[in-house]
Parts: structure tokens; C-alpha cells; sequence
């Protein structure tokens, strides 16, 4: 996947796209929604279908996450995205809080009552960030719970991009240097000299390289 610095925010798009979500929130008695600039694979680069979160905010840096409520919504980016933010977002609708270690678990204690729920797609977060999300909140009782179904895809609807499904290929030798075989030979030995049985690759860059194989996402 290529990087591309286009952009096109559309800040006036958002109010009636936050209308939808809380409408959805009311469906399915949920407070709140979190939504990360994250793709299942936790990577920097996401494909178009899963721009929830700029599809959402107009926000189109590569790091964030927003949270919808009811009444209120925020967006906290990091140092690098504030004025990136400032622009393109509508601030009507979504609080800017200051980028801070716990800025996102300080606004949902401080804006969304006691007891409630916010749900969250379990495929987009890493279990470390919802577990230590769900002890910032414990004070008040405020619950999270994984949704079946993402709710800004059942709000984008039709027009949502399709995810990449181009075939595979196989990288040719002279740019992929050495045989998956002997890749594999090496990953296996690192284990073994650090003592460890095995590793788990999820980010599609490192799948991608191991077995000598591209993708045209």
C-alpha cells in the first residue's frame, strides 16, 4: 500500500453522519461508540474501506481515535495532528481535548454519566488498549462491550469501498533476494536462539515479505 498526501476534508459532511451513528446508538442502547483510525491489522496504512475514521470526522491523519455519544463527541490525535485537527474537523460537534497520556479515558469520565455503556469493534482495538481503558473507567462503572458489527459501517451504508480483494502474487527472486524457505529458516533460528517456540505476524508488510508474496491493496 502506497502513501498518498491528498486531502480533502469535508468537515460540513459530518453533522449529518453523526446524526446517523446516534441514531444507530439509540437502536442498539448503546451511549457511546469508539472509533479508531486503526484497521484490523493494526497497521499505519489502511485501505479506504476501513477510513471509518475520516469518513466519520474529516480528520485524515494517520493516528486518532473519536468517541460519539449521544450529545457529545471528541476526537483526541496526538501532538503531531493538532492543528491538522483544528482544520479540518467541526469543532460544533467534536471536542479537541489536549493530547495527553489517559486525554481519552479523562474526557469519557468527565462527559458521559455514570454506569453507562460504549461499544466498540473488537477487531479494531488491541486488548491491551481495551483493558486498560475499561480500569481507567471502572470508577464510574462505565462498561465497554464489543459490538458484532462495526456501527459506522452500518451508518455508511452502500457507499462504503469495498475491502481489497486482488489476487496474490509472487515476488520475483531478483527483488525478493531469497527464498521464502530460506526466510523462514532464519525467522526459526532467531526463535530458537532467543528460546522462544513461535511468533505471530499480523501486519500484512511483514506476511507480505516472509512468504515472498504481494498483494495490489
Amino acid at each position: 500500500m502506497f502513501q498518498t498526501f491528498d486531502n480533502n476534508p469535508e468537515p460540513d459532511l459530518a453533522a449529518p453522519r453523526i446524526d446517523q451513528l446516534r441514531g444507530i446508538l439509540a437502536d442498539t442502547k448503546i451511549d457511546a461508540f469508539l472509533i479508531p483510525r486503526a484497521d484490523e491489522h493494526q497497521g499505519e496504512y489502511v485501505p479506504p474501506s476501513a477510513e471509518r475514521l475520516h469518513w466519520l470526522t474529516g480528520f485524515s491523519g494517520s493516528a486518532g481515535i473519536a468517541i460519539v455519544g449521544k450529545k457529545r463527541a471528541a476526537l483526541v490525535v496526538d501532538n503531531r495532528y493538532t492543528v491538522q485537527a483544528r482544520a479540518e474537523v467541526d469543532t460544533d460537534i467534536f471536542d479537541l481535548p489536549t493530547f495527553a497520556q489517559g486525554a481519552l479515558a479523562d474526557w469519557i469520565k468527565a462527559n458521559v454519566k455514570s454506569g453507562a455503556t460504549i461499544g466498540f469493534d473488537p477487531w479494531l482495538h488491541t486488548l491491551r488498549d481495551i483493558e486498560n481503558l475499561t480500569g481507567k473507567l471502572g470508577e464510574k462503572n462505565i462498561k465497554l462491550k464489543p459490538m458484532p458489527r462495526n456501527l459506522v459501517d452500518r451508518a455508511w451504508g452502500h457507499e462504503r469501498p469495498k475491502p481489497p480483494s486482488e489476487p496474490v502474487s509472487i515476488q520475483p527472486m531478483k527483488y525478493a533476494g531469497q527464498t521464502s524457505s530460506e526466510k523462514l529458516e532464519t525467522v526459526q533460528k532467531v526463535l530458537a536462539d532467543n528460546g522462544q517456540s513461535a511468533v505471530v505476524l499480523t501486519l500484512p508488510d511483514s506476511i507480505a515479505w516472509l512468504f515472498n508474496i504481494r498483494g495490489a491493496d
